[in-house]
């Protein structure tokens, strides 16, 4: 489940007092494949780049009403350019290319990040659905104001309200 968040400096200092603990930081570069087929039946077939690894990981959705859920199958990757001509090959080419800066928090078993992305600040929270309500009483938010979206719907909507063509979403300006 994901928030929109306000004030960063704020929400850190709340996750440091109720225990959170900082596991990491920096860019993350995602890539999503898809020929016209995957999204349509609610999967996710994504490449991504973070701390000096990459990962494959396929989702399937199972549902996205109070809290997403999806089966993710993650594989660790030694050689990211070379995963992504094999998927390309096999008739996956790049659908969707998106960046976040991202805080990464752990609190027993649940991971609590802060995405920064070029258009607005979240932070998602991915644990079991007792331990996400606990956190978020914890935090003081309102459960109503959670977000199931993707970022690609997100971003899709921000660019139609603002009015803008939608192309990928990096950091990097050209």
């Amino acid at each position: 489940m994901k928030f929109p968040v306000e004030n960063e400096k704020d929400l850190a200092r709340k996750l440091a007092r109720i225990g959170a603990k900082k596991t990491g930081e920096g860019l993350e570069h995602s890539e999503i494949f898809d020929n016209g087929t995957l999204r349509k039946k609610g999967y996710l077939l994504r490449l991504r780049r973070f701390g000096g690894k990459a990962k494959l990981t396929f989702k399937a959705m199972i549902t996205q009403k109070e809290f997403k859920e999806a089966e993710e199958t993650n594989l660790e990757v030694t050689n990211f350019d070379g995963m992504k001509q094999i998927i390309e090959k096999l008739g996956f080419p790049v659908f969707w290319i998106y960046e976040k800066k991202k805080t990464k928090y752990l609190l027993g078993k649940t991971k609590i990040t802060i995405d920064r992305l070029p258009f607005a600040t979240y932070m998602e929270i991915e644990g079991s659905k007792r331990d996400i309500r606990c956190i978020i009483r914890k935090l003081g938010l309102n459960p109503s104001k959670g977000i199931t979206e993707t970022y690609f719907e997100l971003y899709e909507k921000y660019c139609r309200d603002k009015g803008i063509g939608m192309g990928n979403l990096t950091f990097r300006k050209g």
